[in-house]
Parts: structure tokens; C-alpha cells; sequence
């Protein structure tokens, strides 16, 4: 008698999702992304990191696991000689997240920052989501950084807004927005683009990503907020919401009062003499109803 083993497809191959993490200088962080990647139930298709241009011990780190796993490849960028969380970042993301989708059986692309960490079953739960889910467009954890002995989520935001330090999209869902935006800013334009175009974005509050390096703290306190509000005029932000926005930000964001101020002063400052905007104007339109909704639920969620 014959017997035929027959293997059972496991769900990287059902379901590919290519992971794509852009690093500069990250030997400090990177060892617990690396090992969170490493320790999970289930891997993913394939993993790319995009050294960009790093001056320090990163290079070897990628190396090494480039060297001892066939799914892991590492991509190099030329070093500018600075740091950049906005253009040049997010420009390296979009190539390497356009370098993923030429493979053809890739269904989901996903990008994770170097300073997190998660769980062993993190992996399975975005299977779970995706393969339960497809209206799913763009999927991610609950972004929590620690405060005193307790992990708690930075800032408040509805229930559809997905961070970028882990951001997992459908690939028919990417396709459908154009991709991500090469700016500062990326991450809140395409969860409005996605539920725009009909697309389910959800962030699970029941997936914890611990983010070790703690929001604003790369660009400085002062200068994350002053782009944090101007960003907020370029999608087209709701003036109220934004009021509402502020004074949340002066009671809850240390140091108290100077987060909200700022904020609110490089919004009103550049609504009043910035004609820059999203070159859309369907999606300010949405933005504008989107918001409206918001203060008619008559809490701030934004």
C-alpha cells in the first residue's frame, strides 16, 4: 500500500504578506523587532529591510539574519547624512513596498517600524483579520508605549485610524488609494483614502504593539507638534475638531498646555497663510463629513 502524505499549505503561502521595515541607525531597537519577528507562531511570506544609510552596527544585525534565513532580504540606501521621518522615509517605504507587489502572489504588504516589539501569536492574528475580513483593507495593533510599570496607548484616536509603526494593507485596498503618500503624514491619508473608497480599516485594540521609543521624541517634543498641526490644515481637518483637539492635547499631553498650543498654532497659522493642501479635493470633502460626524457623536475621539 501506498501512502501519500499530503502537507497541509501553511498560511504564509495561503495568504503571503510581505513585511517591509525601513532602519537608520537602529542597533538599539532593532535585536527585539528582529526577535519578535523570529519568535512567531506563524512567519510571514517574506521580510524586507531597507537599510537607510545607517552609520552604526545596524548593517551587521540585518546581515546576520539576512545570512540565516531565506525570507529575509535586505535592501541598501545611499546615506544622506541626516536623519528624515518624513520625505526620505517614507519615499524608501513606497520603493520597497513597490519592489514587494512585483511578485504577483504577494496578497498583503505590511510595514513595521525597528523600535517595536510583540507577541508570538501577533502573525496569526493578522491571518486571522485578513482571512476573515475581505472588505479588510488596512489592518494594525494598538500602538502602547510605557508609562511608570504600565503599557498604555500615547494618544487617543478613533477606532479606524492605524498607526504607521505597524500598518499591514490588502494589496487590491493599496492599489485602490495610489499607494502611500511621500511625506509627512502618509499614515493619516491613507486610512481616509481606504474608507473612502469602501475599505474596512481597523486598528485591534486586542493586538498590542510596544512601541519602545516614545512618540515625538526623534524630531524633538516642540517640532513634533508643530507638524502634527500643520499636517492636520493639509488633510483638511474640521477647525472645530481641531479646537476640540487642542484643549484635549493641553490636559492630557505633557508637559500640559505647550503640546496643545503649539498644535493649535500651526494649524490656525497655516490655515490662515498655507494654500498647501491635499490635492484632492473628494477627500477633503470626506474629511470635512468624517469630522462632522465626529463632534455630532459629542465626544472627541480625533
Amino acid at each position: 500500500m501506498i501512502i501519500i502524505h499530503i502537507k497541509a499549505m501553511s498560511r504564509y503561502e495561503q495568504f503571503p504578506i510581505h513585511l517591509v521595515s525601513v532602519v537608520r541607525n537602529e542597533e538599539q531597537y532593532l535585536p527585539g523587532l528582529v526577535d519578535s519577528i523570529l519568535s512567531q507562531e506563524e512567519r510571514p511570506y517574506k521580510w524586507t529591510i531597507v537599510d537607510d544609510g545607517s552609520t552604526d552596527d545596524t548593517p551587521s544585525i540585518i546581515d546576520a539574519l539576512e545570512r540565516d534565513y531565506d525570507w529575509v532580504r535586505r535592501v541598501r540606501a545611499p546615506d544622506r547624512g541626516y536623519n528624515d521621518r518624513g520625505h526620505a522615509n517614507s519615499t524608501a517605504l513606497r520603493s520597497g513596498f513597490e519592489t514587494a507587489l512585483q511578485n504577483s502572489q504577494v496578497e498583503a504588504i505590511g510595514v513595521l517600524d525597528a523600535d517595536i516589539t510583540f507577541n508570538e501569536l501577533t502573525m496569526s492574528q493578522i491571518y486571522d483579520a485578513f482571512l476573515n475580513n475581505d472588505n479588510l483593507g488596512i489592518y494594525g495593533g494598538e500602538i502602547v508605549e510605557l508609562r511608570g510599570d504600565q503599557w498604555v496607548p500615547p494618544v487617543t484616536l478613533p477606532e479606524d485610524f492605524v498607526r504607521g509603526a505597524c500598518k499591514l494593507y490588502r494589496r487590491k485596498c493599496y492599489d485602490d488609494i495610489g499607494g502611500i503618500l511621500t511625506r509627512r503624514g502618509w499614515d493619516s491619508i491613507d486610512n481616509l483614502k481606504a474608507a473612502m473608497h469602501g475599505w474596512d480599516v481597523k486598528r485591534d485594540a486586542a493586538l498590542l504593539i510596544r512601541h519602545h521609543r516614545p512618540v515625538g521624541t526623534t524630531d524633538g517634543f516642540v517640532k513634533d507638534q508643530w507638524k502634527v498641526g500643520r499636517d492636520a490644515h493639509y488633510i483638511g481637518s474640521d477647525p472645530l475638531l481641531v479646537l476640540a483637539r487642542g484643549m484635549r492635547k493641553m490636559v492630557k499631553t505633557k508637559p500640559y498646555f505647550l503640546g496643545g498650543m503649539i498644535f493649535l498654532s500651526a494649524y490656525f497659522k497655516n490655515r490662515f497663510f498655507s494654500t498647501e493642501q491635499y490635492p484632492d479635493p473628494q477627500l477633503l470633502q470626506f474629511v470635512q463629513k468624517r469630522h462632522r460626524e465626529i463632534l455630532l457623536q459629542g465626544f472627541y475621539k480625533w
